[in-house]
């Protein structure tokens, strides 16, 4: 609802208040009420979505729920004073999380406040309505959470030197998290090889995923034509514990991006593990690339059902918006397509992957109640 439309309501039900009409005047409570419930639903969805978005950028790290709760509730001063604690200990995955805390904090603190009403007026014609009620309270936390963390961020106090020394030193002692994450900031190209290859070797996934990542960019870019099918086997290596590597693996192989021939069959079994996963974008690359154009349409429309609760439910982290805006519309397609028989039997299996794989893809991505708790 636009701001000169609220006005003109706000109006029009002060007048009727002035009538004295005692039926009338218990609407504007009633309204309220469902006003308060919405914002409250809407403050709780959009902590899960940050709690989702922060467990995700930690894959691979032990880092306490507590502080993953802190930062999801906006308490970055409180957090940084955690890891900070831990970090000073020895704790070289404390440290990365305060290098990965510092970017966070620094985007939250350039970022433009978008306005809400502002938003929801661009989405009227791209949303459901009542999924438009339900972003439209999620925008409005996202404002409110978005203060609360520049005022957090602004109170956090990071030892910048100290925490790069750490990173260093952990990497030269052979730390493989500290390597990977120090690798992302070297610019000798030799040196961030090198640092890879170190954690690379201990098996530490990221590494191999980053080596996989770094190599077919350099193919697409044409910088290289040597190791190409390696692309392939670190990207399997990476899979076995990164949903996102798993995915990867499924589009290269589909447009043989590795020196392969395209194999859509093979890379299609990638493509929906992925997805068990709930990896988020694997619903939107299994409607685009050839491995889902493998699927039979039901099933296709089924896992993007499947896709779209798990998004419901803020188990795709703060890709929400886009997300929820990506699956109106490819549902909406899918659906014209189908005959009544189809779209029940699409329900029908959507139901069936959720409950055979909804666990599983809840548990990768952070948001059930056990890893909720503090």
């Amino acid at each position: 609802m636009s701001r000169a439309c609220t006005a003109i309501s706000s109006a029009v039900t002060a007048a009727l208040l002035l009538l004295g009409g005692s039926s009338l005047a218990m609407e504007p409570q009633k309204e309220s009420e469902a006003q308060q419930t919405r914002a409250s639903e809407g403050s709780e969805l959009y902590e899960t979505l940050q709690r989702v978005t922060h467990y995700r950028n930690f894959r691979g790290l032990k880092i306490p729920t507590q502080v993953i709760g802190q930062l999801a509730r906006a308490q970055a001063d409180a957090a940084v004073a955690a890891l900070s604690a831990q970090a000073e200990q020895g704790n070289g995955d404390a440290n990365i999380a305060l290098v990965r805390v510092q970017h966070w904090c620094s985007s939250m603190m350039s970022s433009r406040q978008a306005d809400p009403d502002a938003q929801i007026e661009k989405l009227s014609n791209q949303l459901p309505e009542d999924r438009l009620q339900r972003v439209a309270t999620v925008l409005q936390a996202e404002a409110e959470f978005r203060n609360r963390a520049r005022a957090s961020c602004a109170k956090a106090r990071f030892d910048y030197r100290a925490i790069e020394a750490r990173l260093r030193a952990a990497a030269d002692s052979g730390h493989a998290a500290s390597a990977t994450e120090l690798a992302q900031f070297v610019r000798d190209p030799a040196q961030k090889q090198a640092l890879l290859e170190a954690a690379a070797e201990k098996s530490y996934a990221p590494a191999i995923y980053a080596k996989a990542t770094n190599l077919l960019v350099a193919v697409q870019r044409g910088q290289t034509t040597e190791n190409v099918s390696a692309i392939r086997e670190l990207l399997k290596q990476a899979g076995r514990s990164i949903p996102k590597a798993k995915l990867d693996l499924a589009n290269c192989m589909a447009v043989g991006c590795d020196g392969h021939p395209a194999d859509a069959l093979t890379a299609r079994a990638f493509g929906i593990d992925a997805a068990r996963d709930g990896e988020p974008t694997a619903f939107l690359s299994m409607a685009r690339m050839p491995w889902g154009a493998r699927l039979p349409r039901e099933e296709l429309l089924a896992w993007q059902y499947f896709g779209d609760r798990l998004n419901e439910a803020g188990c795709l982290g703060d890709s929400y918006l886009s997300s929820s805006i990506a699956f109106a519309q490819t549902i909406a397609l899918l659906e014209r397509a189908q005959e009544p028989e189809g779209l029940e039997k699409a329900r029908k299996q959507a139901q069936e992957l959720w409950q055979q794989y909804g666990p599983r893809a809840m548990r990768e991505n952070g948001c059930t109640k056990q890893i909720n708790s503090n």
